[in-house]
């Protein structure tokens, strides 16, 4: 008899219970909750996400869910649109196996549990329910975005956002299976849209979509409730004849990915598939004392993967940059570091990177292959005006479960993210109560601090955009 895979999805859903939860998987939720929390409020102030931001103004819907760094409420549907679209404005929020899930699950649940008046602890439940659903999923379509194209931040985190969300709402299995049929027909996102504002955009549409799936499936709207595994299902449409395996479903509950594989806390503000190459250079840097006026040439072999997603050559703005493997690099090598000031607009023109830069070519490399799926290692090789060479693979980024960011330089990572929306005591105060997450019975006075006093308003938006 086969398996219906909608089915077991959904009851995975209803029958997560936060005491039934590994320890291990809480832990790094909690992580993984901080990391995206900071990431948005930093991203909160990009350009496309006040555009985001003053259009969700301008629709005056209810006031009950906070849009974070922006000084006012919506809708829990509007909020997620434009809190799910900072999360991923920067490219600073972490991964999971292939996309990042987080980007739109936090931004979903965090404005329909407001709205619901959920606790700490439901709110965990929910987080760890659409986690596991999105990498189990990611994990059975291991082509979707390498061959596929598809980006998987909006595909599949539009039905992990959307079991989450009814999670929260308390659905029972027919009706998650319900929200999963609707949310399948709302997913999209292809990744060469890559380096705009689109590309962030993904998350804050699959954050709306999963509010948007739950709530009409609660309501008694309908779908088809073999969505996954159907003839014409998700898993079909979407690998458009690309290898899929439904397999990894069958192990929801007695293994959680949030243990095997953990989250990739990215340490620097760009495309992630980039970070091995940017700890390789800046090791070299360090070791060898290289400066950019003694480097004649620098290879970068990678994977097919990063090299199709890594496609700008000499960016010509903050965000290409983000996607810019000479440009980072070049940056890297000078500066001795990245961080958030490295990819505005003004930062990206510099002549003298560009002058590096040039010197700079990124190629496949048919040996650089990644020791597990989803994993894409670089090679970096320098080669000095004086005719000594340096070479450096890294297979694992600063910030993977492999080489973990410290508890410290997580903390630091979101003071200084969550420091461009909210004072000193606000970002203190929001950590303590993170902190103590699965103890907090009311969510409201975190979401008040993550506020903030408000953004830019409308007006003097329209004359930075023109």
């Amino acid at each position: 008899m086969a398996v219906n895979y909608t089915k077991k999805v959904a009851d995975f859903v209803v029958e997560t219970s936060y005491g039934a939860i590994p320890p291990k998987a809480l832990e790094v939720a909690k992580v993984a909750l901080m990391d995206c929390l900071g990431v948005t409020l930093a991203g909160s102030h990009e350009t496309g996400s006040r555009i985001c931001a003053q259009l969700v103004r301008e629709e005056g819907a209810n006031r009950k869910a906070t849009v974070i760094g922006q000084g006012f409420k919506s809708s829990a549907l509007m909020a997620a649109f434009a809190n799910g679209t900072a999360a991923h404005a920067l490219d600073y929020d972490h991964s999971a196996l292939m996309g990042q899930p987080t980007a739109g699950l936090i931004p979903s649940i965090f404005s329909l549990a407001e709205t619901l008046q959920r606790n700490g602890r439901e709110l965990l439940e929910a987080y760890v329910s659409g986690f596991e659903i999105t990498v189990k999923l990611a994990c059975s379509m291991p082509a979707l975005s390498s061959q596929g194209n598809w980006h998987s931040t909006a595909t599949l985190g539009s039905l992990g956002a959307a079991v989450a969300c009814a999670k929260l709402l308390r659905l029972d299995s027919t009706r998650v299976q319900t929200a999963l049929g609707i949310a399948s027909s709302m997913a999209s996102g292809i990744v060469w849209n890559f380096g705009t504002m689109t590309k962030p955009l993904h998350a804050g549409l699959a954050a709306r979509n999963g509010v948007l799936a739950a709530k009409l499936a609660k309501d008694g709207f309908t779908a088809n409730p073999l969505i996954l595994e159907g003839t014409s299902g998700f898993f079909n449409v979407f690998s458009r004849d690309l290898p899929y395996e439904l397999e990894p479903l069958n192990s929801l509950g007695s293994s959680y990915e949030l243990v095997e594989r953990g989250v990739k806390i990215k340490a620097y503000p760009c495309g992630g598939l980039t970070h091995c190459a940017i700890d390789a250079a800046l090791e070299m840097r360090a070791q060898h004392r290289i400066t950019s006026e003694t480097i004649d040439e620098i290879k970068v072999g990678v994977t097919q993967y990063t090299y199709d997603r890594i496609i700008y050559r000499i960016p010509e703005t903050g965000l290409q940059g983000k996607f810019s493997m000479p440009y980072i690099l070049a940056r890297a090598l000078i500066d001795g570091k990245l961080g958030l000031e490295t990819f505005t607009d003004e930062a990206v023109r510099d002549s003298g990177v560009h002058r590096l830069a040039e010197k700079i070519h990124m190629e496949v490399d048919p040996d650089v292959n990644g020791k597990r799926e989803g994993d894409n290692p670089c090679k970096v090789v320098i080669r000095l005006k004086d005719g000594r060479t340096f070479s450096r693979r890294v297979d694992y980024p600063k910030g993977s479960p492999q080489a973990p960011l410290t508890p410290q330089e997580l903390r630091e990572k979101f003071v200084e993210c969550a420091g461009r929306a909210l004072n000193e005591k606000a970002v203190s105060q929001a950590l303590e109560y993170i902190d103590r997450l699965e103890g907090l019975d009311d969510l409201e006075p975190l979401c008040k601090l993550l506020m903030g006093e408000g953004a830019q308003q409308p007006e003097s938006l329209l004359e930075t955009t023109d």
